[in-house]
């Protein structure tokens, strides 16, 4: 019976992939574009069916790092094209096996992530297939050692791509294009540029009238370069999001991103405080999230208290700019930040009147608690203290003082000023959501 019931399972299995094997060819290399490159193309030992389907596929995804070399030697023998030499040429020789055998259709996507250091003239042939085959998403995490990568002028004008995401691993492996022209993209993302006087004219903005979502990530301005203000000049943008700006902080004063997108619904800002300046009134604006730190070691600060203040103050003036917003979302290492400015009161409100909801976030956030804005209101008329205290199992109540032995998985305390100042700038806000951290290590 065991026998039987064993053959009878291997049958199925046999029917079942001669039905996945009747399928059309576009239905097949639909299901195959979900896998990697390297999964994709080892169907091809499945049956003859499949044999030559993965040069069909509309998507392409080759990732170069320690953890895979080895495996591309294998890949290169299987395509008859054995290779002795060191596991980058075996990974080059890899991508260009695939792309000489890939039928020439057009690419939907095309990825290529490098972290280890390729021949220059390699991955330039990579762009140039992509350009060639009218990607519509290409990704680039460039590692070039000499010269960097220059973006082909085919590629740079086309009218295909809708995503392009380029990433510097060592902050100068892609030559940031200066004048393009994507009348069709809709997300730029760049991370690791350095914008100079040299490279940026604000063209690479206006160049994109379709752009809806720019991310710029671990990007800076040009220390002592003619260069100042980074003009962000995107009239249909709806996503900006700005993480970890690099800007050294000796050039604070005079270094600002200057933001035009009167259709900005969404904006985002993480890391180390930036001087911002939105030229419009985002009036579309939805929904602003705000994760600020400041570091503590800088030689070019002595006095670290007066550096988070001043940190404080900026973004106070980049929160004015936002008054339209109506979901506003802040760390608690934000407001730790705003914390340091103790007298809120003789500080211009922000003023937003169309604000509903407010959060306050955490990154290792246990559970979270939402409560009704009159709620805190009520309490903060009552007494005046230093700290409220909010816990997910008890009643938010007010506390005389910041005490380590309140802490615990399931508390948080929040300066009572700066809740204050809050509410008061906000005055048809409903909800206020908390995320409560874990309980560290330690205990407190």
């Amino acid at each position: 019976m065991a026998e039987k019931g064993k053959r009878k399972r291997i049958q199925q299995q046999k029917n079942d992939l001669d039905r996945l094997s009747s399928l059309p060819d576009s239905i097949l290399t639909h299901i195959l574009s979900f896998l990697d490159t390297r999964s994709a193309i080892t169907t091809s030992f499945l049956s003859k069916r499949y044999k030559l389907l993965w040069t069909m596929l509309p998507s392409l995804d080759f990732k170069l790092c320690d953890s895979h070399t080895e495996s591309f030697k294998s890949y290169v023998d299987k395509f008859r094209n054995p290779i002795k030499k060191s596991s980058v040429a075996s990974f080059e020789r890899y991508v260009n096996t695939v792309l000489q055998q890939r039928e020439h259709s057009n690419l939907t996507t095309f990825r290529v992530s490098l972290h280890k250091d390729v021949g220059l003239e390699f991955m330039q042939n990579c762009v140039d297939y992509a350009a060639q085959h009218r990607v519509q998403h290409l990704r680039i995490r460039g590692y070039f050692k000499l010269n960097p990568l220059v973006l082909p002028e085919m590629l740079l004008m086309s009218s295909s791509l809708i995503t392009l995401h380029l990433h510097n691993a060592t902050s100068c492996n892609i030559e940031l294009p200066k004048l393009v022209h994507l009348p069709n993209l809709k997300v730029l993302r760049l991370k690791k540029f350095e914008f100079c006087d040299a490279n940026f004219s604000g063209e690479l903005f206006t160049g994109c009238p379709s752009l809806e979502s720019l991310v710029l990530s671990k990007c800076w301005i040009r220390a002592g370069d003619k260069l100042r203000v980074l003009d962000v000049n995107c009239l249909n943008l709806k996503n900006l999001e700005i993480r970890y700006w690099r800007s050294p902080w000796r050039c604070f004063d005079e270094h600002l991103i200057s933001v035009n997108a009167p259709r900005l619904v969404c904006f985002k800002f993480r890391g180390h405080v930036a001087r911002m300046n939105f030229k419009e009134g985002l009036l579309c604006l939805d929904k602003a999230c705000i994760d600020l730190c400041y570091p503590s070691s800088c030689t070019m600060v002595v006095d670290v208290f007066e550096r988070k203040q001043k940190t404080s103050e900026s973004f106070l003036s980049m929160l004015r700019q936002l008054s339209n917003v109506k979901f506003l979302s802040l760390s608690l290492k934000t407001i730790e930040v705003v914390s340091a400015l103790s007298d809120l009161r003789v500080c211009a409100p922000c003023n937003f009147e169309n604000l509903r909801f407010i959060k306050f976030t955490t990154e290792d956030k246990c559970i979270e608690k939402t409560i009704p804005v009159e709620t805190i209101v009520q309490l903060l008329e009552k007494v005046v203290t230093d700290v409220m205290m909010f816990d997910v199992y008890k009643e938010t109540k007010l506390a005389p003082e910041c005490s380590k032995k309140h802490k615990n998985a399931t508390t948080v305390l929040l300066p009572a000023h700066v809740m204050r100042f809050l509410l008061e700038s906000s005055p048809a806000a409903e909800f206020l959501s908390i995320e409560i951290p874990k309980a560290s290590s330690n205990g407190e």
